[in-house]
Parts: structure tokens; C-alpha cells; sequence
């Protein structure tokens, strides 16, 4: 029980003067001559009693009735046990909106963080002019209390949908931090979320307990502003076959569809986007979706899948989109960026001609139908590979190579240093003594050491490495028994920055990987150069040569794109994800220009001699374009940003679970503006006994007038 104006219970003072006026107004016996003195003195004494026990009764009620006045005057108010903080103390308050993609769940024509966002606002004019007010999200901007409810007000309205959220329960622990640190305040954090599970796991519940249980002048108010039953039909992330396309290669890419509440077949349509604006529909898919149920909400899920050909050199942007219309739209587009670049050059070097006829065949058939140009090939001879220009070219491959001179080595190494890539297939012709000298040393991964002639085949034991990529999807069906390597070099101790990419079945490794400057190279300790009955000597190995070498052309095709770089780029990134571009231009710009999806154009600055652009500012989802001018710096490149796939999952939690995660009366519950008013009105102020209390005193003096009148008739 607490008062509004305390001051005015003085006024129970005032029960004095029915006390003073009873004394000085009560009525004295009167005196009557009877004969009979004994039937008197019995009449007298009845009569004392009576008037007595009226007096009292009197008294009671005047002392009740100005005592009643006083208190209802006093403006006495019910509080409640729960979040009303420390009492006379200023408040403290932290607003925790939820602002991540999701909330944009549209619900009776309002966003889920619009609706969040008005509560917030009522909310904010409700409170104290003494308030303390911190709007916090989930951002990563840095949060604090603001200046006046006028600026909190602005911060809440201003609140941009955030495409890469930081956890939620670090929003929440953040803003029980941010009142903690206010001790001599009533210390209150107000959440506004739609109660998603894929925020409120185990762990964060613990998280945000282990806070509460430091803090423990800490309430919190947990508004819903979900929608108990949702309804969505989301893409999930697409799936290119690969970023970069070489003439001929068509793009293929797969995407999921996933519907919460329907299962009716969706269309999923592609689009491209040209040099402008309008997009121009490339395809679409009629996706049948199989039901399964999860939860109180029927899921189903389909997928896509496109192949577009003949696309032209160039960077190529375009989005998949569902056709129908649903509540939540941020999930219904996926967005994606492609280039397609002229054939990789590699240079092949060997002794002779036949030196490079394996590898030649297995990267550029000359024979065949219709294929995709993904490399162009020249082969030339050792010798004349010291008078080359090595800088043209993406790949240099050296097929069995002898002792080879010291300026080719320097130049091989100084090429890789540059962003070039080496593979190296060591043979017969390789010798230790030139091969362990320091100038080769720069590129080996190790010293050469035997040559052993333990038969084995190749064993992949991990498929981890991009080099591998191309085998990954039928590594279990290849036969590699069937391509024995009865010869291969063991290699001694390895360089530090060296790294077994593949092993043989006898475990000793098979291909090696060593980084070098901004390239890299990769070393096969037997060759593909082989025939299958060299003169004069043993074969090494089947692996060019034996039934069907298919795989050997994959493990060719994977090894030789993996050393050009940038076959292995990706231009599609999460949102909020740091995007890294290599640049391949003779040399790269000092300024560039970003043009994101809202099409207002940025200028950037690249550093002196850096030839890889960094940009963290992706939260809009989109594609966007990166361009320069020049001759020599020419940049024509994009990349896309996608959201999540988080936010799209819309199950909830169960409220009871989440209030029972928390220390008990520590935590309370709101769904509607009326549960918040309720909190506001009685949780803080108090709830007004007013009313109550004025009709008690009108009742109490009605009686005493009522009895006043009876007792004090006049008699004749």
C-alpha cells in the first residue's frame, strides 16, 4: 500500500475534534419525580447504559469519518509484488528491440517491428521526466542511456531492419549491464521480441540467467509480438555449381523451398539483371513440395533447379524469386553474381612434346564434340622457358622437369610470389643434388629423398581441400586400384608452410600444397606423363594411362583450376560477412566505385600495392557492383549479399519455458498494449483506491447522520 500524497495524512489528527465535541455535546440525564424511587434509580441506570453505548458508537464513526476522509484524500494506491523496482527511486530503463530481418513478419498490415516499435513508444511516454532511457538492438553499434524520452523516442522510429544480427541474448545482456550501472535507480529492461526459438536456445537462456542472477535489482518485461500460428514460404541459400564459368560452361544452381502452413506447389522464377533496370526472366520452376509435419505447423519442402547456357564474357547478376506473395518477404528472393572469363592460360613445360600430351589432353581435348573452354594450353620446352614471360599466364605446370637452371627456378619463384600458380610433376628426371639446392627449395615442399618403388595407388582420405572439390560427390565410386603407381618420390622432413593435400594408400603423401607470397604451387611426387611402355625404362604409374582415366582428367581439371585462383572465387556472401575480391588487372586502381543495391554509388580508396579490395559494408541484401576506369586498372566486378537462412525459422518457444528459465518474479510476460498499461498503472504507480476509499467515508457518514438524528430526536 503506498500513497500519492502522504502529506495529507496529517489529517488524521483531526480525529480530535468528534472526540472534544462529544465531550462538550453530550447530553446529561434528566430528572423525573417518581413516587416509586427503587423502579427510578433502576430506570436511571438502563438509561445511562444506553445513552453510553450510543455516545461510543457515535464517537466511532466521527473518528472513522474523518480519519477515512484524510486517507482518501491521501490518494492511497495498491502496489503489486513484481516489477516495481526500488521504491522513490528514479528509473532506469532499457528498450531491447528485436530488429532483425524476421520482424518484418508482416501481421494485420504491421510489421512485427513496427508494432514493437509503437508499444516502445507508449511505453517511453509513460514514464517520468527523470528517466533514464537506453534503446538497444541488434546491431553492433555501441549503445548507451540517450539525452531525453524526445531522442529515445526518435532512436525507436529510426530503428533500420538489421540483415546480419549479433546474437540476441547479447542485446539482452547488454542492456541489464547498461541499468546495472545505474545502483541508485529502479532498474528495468523491457524486451520486444517475437518469441523465435532459433534465438531463445539453452544457451542463451543460461546466458541471460547468469546476468540476472549478478543483477539483482534487474526486472524484465518480455513483450510478444509474434504470431502464434505463422505463416511463410521461404528459399533457402542457393547452390551454384560455380561462380566462375569459362565459354561453353552453362550456370547451374539449386535452391530449396521451404513452406511453413502450405503445401501447395510454389513457382520459383529466374531472373537477370542487364545493363537496365528492368530484369528480364531467364526461366521457372513449378516446385511440387512434400509435407512433413514439424511441430504445430505443417513444413514442407521442395527444391529448384536452373541451368542457364551461352551466357557472354562478362559479370553476370540476377536473383531467384518466388512468384506467390507471404507474410514474411525478405526470404522469398535470393540473389546471385557469376563471371564469365575467357579460358585460363597455362603454360606447359616439358623435354619434348610428349612430355605434355597427357596433361594437355586432360585440360584441353582436341578431339570430341561440343565442350566447355575452361583452359588454353601451350606447351613449350625447358629450354625456351627461360626467355618467357611467365606474368601472362595463370598456371605454369612443369611435367617430369630435370635439373633445370637457376634463373628458371628464380623466375618460377618469383612468378608464384606474384599470384602465379605452379604445379610440379615430378619424374624420372628429377635429381636429388639439383633438386635440394636452395634456389628449388623455394618451391618444393620438402627435400627429395628416395625413389620409392613400393607400389600403392592413390587414397584420398579427406576431400576437405578445394583441390578435391571435383571428386568429392563420387570419390566412393572411383576405382583407384585400378591406376596402381608402382614409382613416386619420397620426399625428407617438410618445409614448415607445406601440407599434405592427398596421401597414396600406403600413407605416404601424394600431393603437396605449399603457399608462396600471394600464389601458390603444388607438387605430385609422380608424374602424368608417363606412357603406358616408356623405352628403356619402367613406368612410373596408370594414371594417365589406364582404363578410362577419367579421373585422372578430374584430378587434372581440379589441381590446374585450383592453382589459377581465381576459378575458386565466390561471389555471393552472407549479410554482414567482410567481402574479399582478388584483383587480376597489370594494375590495380588507387580509387573504385561501389554501387550497392539502392544504386547510390560510393568512391573507395584502395591502399598502394594492394591488389585485393575489402568491403565490410554489406548489411543490404542485394547485388552489388564494383567498377573503375583505365586502361590498365579497368575493375568490372560484383558480388551478391543474401540474409541468413535464420531468418526464416518463425517456430516459437513456449512462453511458460521461457519464464521458468529465469529466477522467479523476475521475469514477467505481455502479449497486448492492455498487459503493458496494467504494469505501467499498478506495477509502478499503483492502482488508485480513490474511489473506493471516498465511497467508504460517504457511507460512514451517512450512518453517523443517520444515528445522530435517531439518537438525538427530541422527546416530549
Amino acid at each position: 500500500m503506498g500513497f500519492l500524497t502522504p502529506v495529507l495524512l496529517g489529517g488524521v489528527a483531526l480525529v480530535a475534534l468528534p472526540v472534544l465535541l462529544h465531550l462538550v455535546m453530550r447530553r446529561q440525564p434528566r430528572k423525573l419525580a417518581f413516587p416509586a424511587l427503587q423502579f427510578v434509580r433502576r430506570r436511571q441506570q438502563a438509561n445511562r447504559r444506553r445513552m453510553n453505548l450510543r455516545n461510543w458508537l457515535l464517537l466511532a464513526l466521527r473518528c472513522l469519518l474523518v480519519a477515512g476522509l484524510a486517507v482518501a484524500l491521501a490518494r492511497p494506491t495498491l502496489r503489486r509484488s513484481g516489477l516495481h523496482g526500488k521504491e522513490g527511486a528514479p528509473l532506469a530503463v532499457a528498450l531491447v528491440v528485436d530488429n532483425s530481418h524476421r520482424m518484418q513478419y508482416v501481421h494485420e498490415n504491421k510489421t512485427r517491428q513496427r508494432q514493437a516499435v509503437e508499444m516502445a513508444e507508449w511505453l517511453v511516454e509513460q514514464f517520468p521526466s527523470d528517466t533514464e532511457i537506453a534503446v538497444v538492438d541488434r546491431s553492433r553499434a555501441a549503445t548507451g542511456f540517450v539525452v531525453d524520452k524526445k531522442t529515445a523516442e526518435a532512436r525507436l522510429r529510426h530503428l533500420e531492419p538489421e540483415g546480419s544480427p549479433r546474437p540476441l541474448e547479447d542485446a539482452v545482456r547488454g542492456a541489464i549491464q547498461l541499468v546495472t550501472d545505474r545502483p541508485d535507480h529502479r532498474q528495468e529492461v523491457f524486451l520486444f521480441s517475437d518469441l523465435s526459438a532459433v534465438d531463445w536456445t539453452k544457451q542463451a537462456l543460461k546466458s541471460i540467467k547468469e546476468v540476472l542472477d549478478k543483477s539483482p535489482d534487474v526486472r524484465i518485461f518480455v513483450v510478444d509480438v509474434g504470431v502464434t500460428h505463422p505463416r511463410n514460404i521461404s528459399l533457402g541459400q542457393l547452390k551454384l555449381r560455380s561462380s566462375i564459368l569459362r565459354p561453353g560452361q552453362p550456370l547451374h544452381m539449386d535452391v530449396s523451398v521451404r513452406c511453413i502452413g502450405s503445401d501447395e506447389a510454389q513457382l520459383v522464377e529466374l531472373f537477370l539483371e542487364g545493363s537496365s533496370t528492368e530484369a528480364v526472366k531467364r526461366g521457372q520452376h513449378h516446385v511440387e513440395l512434400t509435407a512433413s509435419p514439424a511441430g504445430s505447423n505443417l513444413t514442407t519442402t521442395g527444391q529448384a533447379t536452373f541451368e542457364l547456357a551461352d551466357l557472354p564474357l562478362g559479370i553476370h547478376q540476377g536473383y531467384v524469386r518466388l512468384a506467390a506473395d507471404d507474410p514474411l518477404e525478405v526470404d522469398n528472393t535470393r540473389y546471385f553474381t557469376v563471371d564469365v572469363r575467357p579460358p585460363v592460360r597455362v603454360l606447359l613445360l616439358g623435354e619434348n612434346r610428349r612430355d605434355t600430351l597427357f596433361l594437355r589432353e586432360a585440360l584441353s581435348p582436341s578431339m570430341g564434340g561440343l565442350h566447355v573452354v575452361r583452359f588454353e594450353c601451350e606447351a613449350k620446352q625447358f629450354s625456351e622457358a627461360v626467355s618467357l614471360a611467365l606474368k601472362p599466364y595463370a598456371v605454369v605446370c612443369l611435367c617430369d622437369p630435370p635439373p633445370l637452371d637457376d634463373k628458371l627456378w628464380q623466375a618460377l619463384a618469383d612468378y608464384t610470389h606474384s599470384g602465379g600458380g605452379t604445379g610440379i610433376f615430378l619424374g624420372h628426371r628429377a635429381r636429388m643434388s639439383a633438386f635440394n639446392e636452395p634456389v628449388a627449395e623455394q618451391l618444393l615442399p620438402g627435400k627429395l629423398k628416395i625413389q620409392s618403388r613400393q607400389a600403392t595407388h592413390l587414397r584420398p582420405r579427406s576431400l576437405a581441400h578445394p583441390a578435391l572439390s571435383s571428386i568429392k560427390d563420387y570419390a566412393a565410386s572411383i576405382p583407384w586400384e585400378i591406376y596402381p603407381v608402382w614409382k613416386y618420390w619420397e620426399l625428407g622432413d617438410l618445409a614448415t608452410d607445406a601440407y599434405v593435400v592427398m596421401r597414396f594408400a600406403n600413407n605416404q603423401p601424394a600431393i603437396l600444397e605449399r603457399p608462396l607470397g600471394r600464389g601458390r604451387v603444388v607438387t605430385l611426387t609422380t608424374p602424368v606423363s608417363d606412357p603406358l611402355e616408356p623405352p628403356g625404362r619402367k613406368t612410373w604409374n596408370l594414371l594417365p594411362t589406364g582404363p578410362e582415366p577419367w579421373p585422372f582428367v578430374a584430378l587434372s581439371n581440379q589441381i590446374v583450376g585450383y592453382l589459377a585462383q581465381h576459378d575458386n572465387a565466390s561471389f555471393t556472401f552472407s549479410s554482414g560477412e567482410t567481402v574479399v575480391l582478388q584483383l587480376a588487372t597489370l594494375q590495380p586502381p588507387s580509387i573504385y566505385v561501389l554501387v550497392p543495391p539502392d544504386g547510390e554509388p560510393m568512391r573507395r580508396k584502395l591502399p598502394p600495392g594492394e591488389n585485393t579490395i575489402r568491403i565490410s559494408t554489406t548489411r543490404s541484401l542485394g547485388n552489388y557492383k564494383l567498377t573503375s576506369g583505365g586502361t590498365l586498372t579497368q575493375v568490372n566486378l560484383g558480388f551478391s549479399v543474401n540474409g541468413g537462412e535464420d531468418q526464416s525459422r518463425l517456430e516459437r518457444i513456449d512462453p511458460t519455458q521461457l519464464a521458468s528459465a529465469f529466477p522467479a518474479n523476475r521475469v514477467q510476460l505481455a502479449e497486448t498494449l492492455e498487459d503493458i498499461e496494467i504494469y505501467v498503472d499498478v506495477g509502478r504507480s499503483g492502482h488508485e483506491l480513490f474511489s473506493w476509499a471516498i465511497t467508504l467515508v460517504a457511507l460512514v457518514w451517512s450512518t453517523e447522520h443517520l444515528l445522530a438524528n435517531r439518537f438525538y430526536r427530541s422527546t416530549k
